[in-house]
Formats: structure tokens, C-alpha cells, sequence
């Protein structure tokens, strides 16, 4: 009996087991909640791998087990037999050994397996990030959400030249200090000059193979990469570094890592990576074994405007008008004021909860029912409710009040009379709405009730509307003056209401007429005032001189006055349109050059002038800046000067170019057989646009760098003058202001399985996009009497996990194709998803077009969003969002 037992006690412990493995199979992680967005496949060849090890070595597992019951079973039932038990030690030992090696091999390969999954609980790792790159780099987290806006080389590039310069933008200015040493080694302020060398402790350079040689300090002999200079832009963003020696090896390919350490400061001296998920950035890249020797070139098609070579016949029958409207302010509105009580006829205590317009009431105590009280409107005497009495002698009404009283007494009657609540005043102005208040927080408009003067009412309506996206706001002693920003009839549609008509006389928009003209289209349509010019090149290229204010950069590059005839700076002038910098200030041309700034994004790939001509505000509450109207202009970009040599001797190490030759540009330099110059610049005094290796500006586009001879004009296209760049176009006195929508996204919201680990988010506008604004974070930004928060482009994961990202961003030519880009795809690059999990993508307001429209978040494929839900959030208009101005 007691073996039978024993037997039956065996097998439900096997069943057992089995039972908890199927029920931990089957737990639900809570994945399904946060499935809302992007959702990675389960089927990536890893989980295959896995899945494979665990069914055989599971099936291993049972044959054991079931070979240490049936020993089991064997000596139980030998009956003292010798036999019987040796045989079943024999077994059962068998059996034991064999499970502990299959559980050894479990743990092993769920260790490996693990490993490339890659720990999700966050933690430092120091795994590759080369390699298949889907390890976790969590030093990558700095990148996009946090104080990294890019690298280059980007994390996990492959073939990186040698002779590559290694770039990092931030999002806020660097502290100098922490960056830079001089030549003997001592900590001092980047200056582009004799403090240019990286501080080795601060930024580290080394071979995967040979690792981090640095620790808390530098040994001052080590294997990391430590000769490198630094240059540093204008807004102190951005460091390009180039080591003094090529990278790598010209036998075989390399992988290099680069780290910064939370020793990097920002201006203010705080760690540039102390809100990070980690306290630095980490990444890597693949270098060949070979040295960029091909010049950049501008890509004829990634100019906008295109050049353009005669202006546009436009006439104007008549212009579009702006609606105008009014608020007259002839008393303060009402704010909010509670009910009070103000009598009650015999002692007892009342507490308000009521919000209609009665002022007296009356309860009592029915002769019939001593516990319980009615309550009546005390003016007609009706019926208002019925309610008990709590032990405590308290009675509620719902809705009305409740009433504390001494005695519940038959007959009882107590008469109450009270000021009624006083609802707010209210004024709509378009989408918005604004409520009076004794506050000024959010849309609340001050009302100042105790001494009311209209003048300052009328002062304190036009500071909160003056951060309005659809009206201009002036005042005129109480009146306060309201036009559409916009000029067309379409102004006329703004709404203006409000719920107290005696205190504010509104004078609904009117007036608002569209443009009626004729236009003709000479060469290519002349472009809008309000363009920002952009510029892609074929690869990236070195931001420092092509970058910044163009009072800085205006050696380099810079947009002029493109009439042939045209002043330069000092010379007599009477408008502005003489002058070469469409600047005539006290009869003299002031400057040679339109003042504005250039930004560099896309990867470093594309260039943007935006000018400092502040011309009105976006839909979005955001200054616009413009070209001069009606003006021709011309962008002119700088070759840079080239390496110069002395000797043969000099060019030895730059086969096939291994001739010092004099060439066109008055000095030597090396050229190979066919007299074609080496194309590196001389970096000791760069002067003009060069690539990331350095290589000089190949203009006329005949893969020869000849250095800045003469300007390669786009318009003309004579390529005999060569090798700086230039491009003209003419510019209308109109304004594009039509918003940008998204036509497109790839993966969609919800869609599961498609996505790869690595795979781009994609996201398609249906016009020209401005590319420095296809950035990660936000801006904040001045609206009114408010700060006002503009998200860019984010990506998010549904857990808090380190994911690097940025942005880059392609034009393209659709519909008719007429060799004019006119749509823009942006793509968000990003580390290694991890499986299982979901994330989400934003696109927000601070995002523009090429015309600085923003991009309004409700603008979008299949979401019907209104000013109540302006937001769209997975396909859904709605207007609830999270404390950061997030979707839930």
C-alpha cells in the first residue's frame, strides 16, 4: 500500500511540474495594453533559436525524468532482490547525471540567448554596438531624448573612410572648458586656435579589439585614440573632432568606439548627460580600409528655390484684405462668485451646493414623518425634494444644500434665503476660449471687479489675445482692434462671442476679401517671401564653417543681392534693393551680405538659410522672417583653399597624387599624372566648404577640386569656372501659408508584425519640409503673456528602457515629374528595438515647411480633429494629453 503510494505521489509530482510550466507559458505580461502603436514581431530568428533549444532540451528533460521514476519504481518493487536494486541505482544515477548536464546546457544557452535579447531592467552594459547591432548600447539614450541631437559616423555605419572627421551636435551649448586641452595637456577653453586638442579623460576614441584604456584617469601612454583636434561651431553645439592620424588600418576593417564621459559640461557647468537614462554616450561604427579621396558637390536637385533665371509677370487686380473686429469695452465682466448664504430663519447650519438662480427656499417637518424634511421654493411655495435625516440631525438635499438642525419636531420650518452663484464671463475669439477671472493663469482674462476702468480691462483682454494664432491685436483706449492674421476672406469666418453683450459690444469680423490676379511663370515659378533656401549635398559635410550667424560664416558662405549691378558695403545708396546686402541704412550700403543664419541638419547633409527679417507670425504663434520682396538673390558657397607642398618629398603618403606641382591657384600642391589635384584642404587655415575627410568643395561637379578659382554658376552651367558654387533665383512679394499635412506613415499606429528591429520610422509630408526643423525635443517659445511648449519629432518606448534616435530626411520629386523636389519623407533613425515591446512616434507644432508653416498636430491621415480635439493620437482626434503635452 505504502509503495502504491508512493508510486501515485511520484507521477502527480511529475504532472506537477509540467502544470506550472503550461501556467507560466500562458501569463500575460501586460504587453496587450501598451500594443497601441508600433509592435515588434515575435518571429525574429533569435526567438526561433530559442524556442528550438528549450522543446528539445524539454524533451531530454522528460526522458530523464521518466527514467528516475521508473528507478524509482524498480527498487520499490524489488521485494529485497539484489539484482532488481543494482539495477536500479545503476538508473537512477544514469538519470541524474544526464539531468544535471541537460539543465548545464539550459543554463548556458538561456544565458547566450539572453545576452543577445540584451537586459531590459536597465543597468550599465559595455556589449558592442557593432557587430549584428542588435546588442544594447544604453549610452546610445543620450541620442534624440536626451542631450545628443546626432553623431556622424552614425551608430553601426559601415566603410567609414580613414580620413573621417567625427562629429556631435547637442542640443544645448558646451562648456568649453570641459572639452578642450592645449598641447601640453592642460584643460582650457576650446578657441579653434592653441586650445583645440580633446580632452582625453572627457572624450575617448578607441578600437572595440583594445577597448576603453581610460578609467577614472588617462594613463599618459594608452592605446586610445588621443591626438585629435576640436573645432567648435559658432553657437558652441557642435565639436568636430579630427584625429591627426587616419583611423584604422589599410589591411582591414576596424571598429572604433567613441564615449563621453558625464565629465562633458554643459555652459551653465552642469554634466551634458545629468537628466540622460545614462551619464554619457557611447557609440560605434566600422571604419574600411580605405581614405575618402571624392569631393563633395551640391545635388542639383536639393537646391530650393531652383535656380531660376527670369522673374515672373505678376498683377495684382486687387489684394487680398485681412478681416477686421472689435471689442468695445464698456463695463468689467462678471467673474466667478460662490453661492452664499445670507439668513436662516431659526438655528441651524447650512452648506451650499447649489448652482441655479433661486434665492429663497423653505424646509420643514411633516406632522406625519418626524425623520424626514421637504424642501420648497419659498417664492411659489413648490415642491423641490424630499429627504431624510441622519443620525446626526442632518438633512441633504441633492443638488441644493444640506441643513444641520437642533430639532427634527413635527412642524419644524426653517426659511433660507441666499445670493446665487455667479457664473464667469466668457469670450470666444475664433478656437479659443477665454474665461474672466481675478487670476490670469491659462486663458483666464483679469478682471479687476473692485475698480473697474475699461481702459485697463480693455489693456488686459488685448495681452492675453495677443498670443493668438489667428488674429493681430492692437489697442485704442477701451477698444481693443482684432485683424486675421491671414489676409482673405476666410477671416471673415473667425468667431467672435461672447456671454455678456452689456459689458463688451463685439464688432464681428468683416471685411476680408481674397487676392484677385494674373501670373505668369517665367523659367520656374519665382518663390515665395517667406522661403527658408536649402542646400543638400551628396555626402556630410564639415558644419563649422558652412553654419551660424552670416556675419560669421560670410567668408564661406552667404545669399547677396544677385543684380549684376548691385553696391558693396560703404558705397551710396537710396534703397535697399542697390545694395549687395538689401541694406541701405543713411545712404551707404551696410554690409555685402543678407544678414539671417545658416543651419546644418539632415545628418549634416543639407544646409538652410533663414533670414532675420521678421515678417509676421505662423498659425502656430511663431515669428516668420522673409527675403526682400521682389528682389533677385544669389547663394554663393566657398571652396576651400587646397593642402599646399613644397617637395615631392611632401606628397609621399598621398599615392597617386605624389607630384608638387604649381597649379592655378598661384601655390603647389600634389597632383598624380593627369595633373588633378589632391583634393584635401588645407586645414591649418581652412577657408571654405569642405566634406567630413576634409576634401575641398568640387563645385562644377567634374570630380577635380581645383580650390576657389572662379564661381561654378548653377544658372549657366559653364563648367570650365570652378570650384566654388553658386546659384541664383528670383522672389516674389507673396506668402505661401499653407500648412503642411502628413500624407503618410510607415509602420502605422497598431500595425504588428512587419517591423523590424533596425527598420527607419518613416513619416511623409505633402510638401517641402524645412529639414532643421525634422529634429528630436522641442522649443519653447514666447506666445503673449505665456511660454509655449512645440514638439518636434520624439520616439518613445512603452517602457523605460535607453533608445537612441535621430533624424534624417529625404526630398522628392512625385506627381509630374519636373526635376523639382517638392514633398520631403522624414525618416527617424534609432538603436536596436527590443522585442515585445511598443513604441510610439510624435510629430509636433514645431515642425515647419520650407515657408515656416507649422505643422498643426490635427493634420492628418484619417483623423477628423476639431478646435475641442485638436490633437491626434494613434488615428483619434481628442484633446486630452499628458502633463507633457503627450499622448496617453
Amino acid at each position: 500500500m505504502l509503495k502504491r503510494k508512493k508510486i501515485i505521489i511520484g507521477i502527480l509530482l511529475v504532472f506537477s511540474i509540467f502544470l506550472v510550466t503550461h501556467l507560466v507559458q500562458a501569463q500575460d505580461f501586460g504587453l496587450q495594453e501598451v500594443d497601441e502603436t508600433i509592435n515588434l514581431s515575435a518571429d525574429d530568428p533569435r526567438t526561433i533559436v530559442g524556442r528550438i533549444i528549450n522543446f528539445v532540451l524539454s524533451f531530454l528533460g522528460i526522458i530523464s525524468l521518466g527514467l528516475i521514476i521508473y528507478a524509482g519504481f524498480l527498487w520499490m518493487t524489488s521485494g529485497g532482490e539484489e539484482e532488481k536494486v543494482r539495477r536500479a541505482q545503476s538508473i537512477l544515477k544514469n538519470a541524474i547525471i544526464g539531468l544535471v548536464i541537460i539543465l548545464s546546457a539550459w543554463g548556458i544557452t538561456t544565458f547566450i540567448i539572453s545576452r543577445l535579447w540584451g537586459a531590459t531592467q536597465g543597468g550599465e552594459v559595455t556589449v558592442s554596438p557593432i557587430g549584428n547591432n542588435l546588442s544594447n548600447n544604453y549610452g546610445l539614450g543620450a541620442i534624440g531624448s536626451c542631450s545628443v541631437e546626432s553623431v556622424y559616423p552614425e551608430n553601426g555605419q559601415k566603410d567609414v573612410a580613414r580620413n573621417t572627421a567625427i562629429i556631435m551636435t547637442f542640443k544645448e551649448a558646451v562648456g568649453l572648458a570641459s572639452a578642450c586641452v592645449n598641447e601640453s595637456g592642460t584643460s582650457c577653453a576650446c578657441n579653434n586656435a592653441d586650445c583645440s586638442y580633446i580632452n582625453p579623460n572627457t572624450i575617448r576614441i578607441f578600437t572595440e579589439n583594445l577597448g576603453d584604456a581610460c578609467g577614472d584617469t588617462c594613463p599618459e601612454v594608452n592605446t586610445n585614440v588621443s591626438d585629435v583636434t576640436v573645432s567648435i561651431s559658432s553657437d558652441q553645439k557642435t565639436l568636430v573632432l579630427t584625429p591627426l592620424a587616419y583611423l584604422g588600418s589599410a589591411d582591414k576593417k576596424t571598429d572604433y568606439a567613441v564615449k563621453v564621459t558625464a565629465d562633458l559640461k554643459k555652459s551653465n557647468g552642469t554634466s551634458m548627460f545629468a537628466s540622460c537614462s545614462t551619464n554619457y554616450l557611447n557609440w560605434g561604427f566600422e571604419v574600411s580600409t580605405k581614405l575618402d579621396l571624392t569631393p563633395p558637390q551640391v545635388v542639383s536637385r536639393g537646391l530650393f528655390p531652383q535656380p531660376d533665371n527670369e522673374a515672373d509677370v505678376f498683377a495684382v487686380a486687387s489684394a487680398a484684405q485681412a478681416a477686421n473686429g472689435e471689442i468695445f469695452v464698456k463695463d468689467c465682466p462678471s467673474t466667478f462668485k460662490a453661492a452664499e448664504v445670507i439668513s436662516v430663519s431659526q438655528d441651524a447650519q447650512v452648506s451650499l451646493n447649489y448652482h441655479g438662480n433661486l434665492t429663497d427656499f423653505k424646509v420643514s417637518v411633516p406632522a406625519d414623518a418626524p425623520g424626514r424634511a421637504q424642501l420648497f421654493n419659498a417664492a411659489d411655495n413648490s415642491s423641490l425634494g424630499v429627504a431624510d435625516f441622519d443620525e446626526n440631525m442632518v438633512v441633504s438635499f441633492e443638488n441644493y444644500f444640506s441643513l444641520k438642525v437642533e430639532s427634527t419636531d413635527p412642524g419644524n420650518l426653517w426659511e433660507i434665503k441666499i445670493n446665487p452663484e455667479r457664473r464667469a464671463d466668457s469670450l470666444k475669439v475664433g478656437n479659443q476660449v477665454y474665461i474672466f477671472s481675478d487670476t490670469g493663469e491659462n486663458n483666464n482674462i483679469v478682471v479687476n471687479e473692485g475698480n473697474c476702468d475699461t481702459r485697463q480691462q480693455a489693456a488686459n483682454i488685448q495681452a492675453k489675445l495677443s498670443g493668438h494664432p489667428d488674429i493681430n491685436v492692437s489697442i485704442l483706449d477701451n477698444r481693443v482692434i482684432l485683424q486675421a492674421k491671414v489676409a482673405n476672406s476666410m477671416g471673415n469666418e473667425i468667431e467672435l462671442a461672447t456671454t455678456n453683450s452689456q459689458a463688451l459690444e463685439l464688432i464681428p469680423f468683416t471685411g476680408g476679401t481674397d487676392l484677385e490676379s494674373s501670373y505668369q511663370v517665367k523659367d520656374k515659378r519665382d518663390t515665395a517671401m517667406n522661403t527658408v533656401i536649402k542646400i543638400t549635398f551628396n555626402e556630410p559635410m564639415n558644419p563649422i564653417n558652412i553654419s551660424g550667424p552670416a556675419a560669421v560664416v560670410s567668408p564661406f558662405i552667404k545669399v547677396v543681392n544677385a543684380r549684376t549691378d548691385a553696391l558693396s558695403e560703404g558705397s551710396a545708396c537710396s534703397l535697399d534693393n542697390q545694395c549687395k546686402s538689401y541694406n541701405c541704412e543713411g545712404s551707404v550700403c551696410v554690409g555685402d551680405y543678407l544678414n539671417g543664419t545658416f543651419m546644418v541638419s539632415n545628418n549634416y547633409r543639407t544646409v538652410e538659410f533663414i533670414s532675420d527679417n521678421e515678417c509676421g507670425i505662423n498659425g502656430c504663434g511663431e515669428k516668420v522672417y522673409c527675403l526682400p520682396p521682389s528682389s533677385q538673390l544669389a547663394v554663393e558657397l566657398k571652396a576651400a583653399d587646397l593642402k599646399n607642398c613644397i617637395s615631392n618629398q611632401d606628397c609621399l603618403g598621398f599615392t597617386p597624387f605624389q607630384t608638387c606641382a604649381l597649379g592655378a591657384l598661384g601655390y603647389r600642391t600634389c597632383q598624380d599624372n593627369s595633373q588633378r589635384n589632391y583634393p584635401a584642404a588645407d586645414t591649418i587655415n581652412l577657408n571654405g566648404a569642405t566634406d567630413v575627410a576634409l576634401n575641398s568643395l568640387d563645385g562644377n561637379r567634374d570630380t577635380v577640386v581645383d580650390g576657389p578659382l572662379l564661381f561654378f554658376n548653377e544658372n549657366t552651367g559653364d563648367v570650365n569656372n570652378r570650384d566654388s558654387y553658386r546659384f541664383s533665383f528670383f522672389v516674389n512679394d507673396q506668402k505661401n501659408l499653407q500648412s503642411p499635412a502628413i500624407t503618410n506613415i510607415v509602420p502605422l499606429g497598431g500595425q504588428t508584425g512587419i517591423v523590424t528591429l533596425t527598420t527607419p520610422v518613416e513619416i511623409s509630408f505633402n510638401t517641402l519640409m524645412m529639414s532643421s526643423t525634422l529634429r528630436s525635443g522641442g522649443s519653447i517659445l514666447s506666445s503673449g503673456t505665456e511660454s509655449v511648449a512645440h514638439k518636434l519629432i520624439n520616439l518613445k518606448s512603452s517602457q523605460e528602457s535607453p533608445l537612441g534616435y535621430w533624424l534624417t530626411n529625404k526630398d522628392l520629386d512625385t506627381g509630374a515629374l519636373d526635376g523639382v523636389v517638392d514633398v520631403t519623407i522624414a525618416e527617424i533613425q534609432h538603436s536596436p528595438f527590443l522585442e515585445a515591446l511598443s513604441y510610439n512616434a510624435q510629430v509636433g507644432s514645431g515642425v515647419k515647411d520650407i515657408y515656416q508653416n507649422c505643422f498643426k498636430p490635427s493634420a492628418g491621415p484619417g483623423c477628423e480633429a476639431n478646435w475641442e480635439n485638436p490633437s491626434c493620437c494613434f488615428g483619434v482626434a481628442t484633446g486630452t494629453l499628458n502633463e507633457n503635452g503627450d499622448c496617453n
